[in-house]
């Protein structure tokens, strides 16, 4: 096994810090700035969350309309960045991702059907309609070696610090050893 050893890394211009293992799972030490990183030889994860003011920002300047941004600010976006370092396949299937509120119940994520009624009810354009989609994470991706994909995940607003165990499937037919992905204490960020 390889010890652990501290290595710098620039990731979306960020000067990151972090360690190296060979674990199958991960839970990040607590995050400085409230992003949580999981960084080894094989894998690159980032998760955080976005405030109702970066996604009234991001989606005014796209042309929404102000109904469609008063509903998109009611929910919780989390947003996250997954990189494949190997050569195995690593897919990304959001069924996968769980989300637990602090009582430990299951919470909803929201899928592109979910976002059908809310468009309908604030004239959201279908051009706009498929931007928000491109900003959301993938609901099913592959990914190769040194591929990445970012983007967002939508879940019901949440008062209290809520959790994401996140599974990976490994392997060109998903039957590879699985990457858990933990993070404790995510937030609905007010500001």
């Amino acid at each position: 096994m390889i010890k652990n050893k501290p290595r710098i890394a620039c990731l979306s211009g960020l000067l990151v810090f972090f360690t190296s293992s060979i674990s199958h799972s991960a839970t990040p030490a607590k995050p400085e700035d409230g992003i949580n990183r999981f960084i080894d030889k094989d894998l690159t994860v980032v998760i955080g969350s976005r405030t109702p003011e970066q996604l009234s920002a991001f989606y005014t300047g796209r042309g929404f309309n102000q109904a469609s941004i008063d509903a998109i600010t009611k929910k919780c976006f989390i947003f996250g960045l997954v990189e494949n370092k190997t050569y195995d396949t690593l897919w990304l299937v959001l069924n996968d991702w769980k989300f637990y509120a602090a009582d430990g119940s299951e919470m909803k994520r929201w899928k592109k059907d979910d976002w059908l009624e809310v468009w309908q009810k604030t004239g959201l354009s279908q051009a706009h309609q498929s931007t928000f989609g491109w900003t959301q994470l993938p609901e099913n991706r592959d990914l190769r070696q040194h591929e990445h994909v970012g983007g967002n995940v939508v879940v019901e607003w949440q008062e209290k610090p809520f959790k994401l165990v996140a599974t990976l499937k490994t392997g060109a037919d998903k039957s590879g050893k699985p990457r858990i992905i933990t993070v404790e204490n995510l937030t609905c960020k007010a500001k």
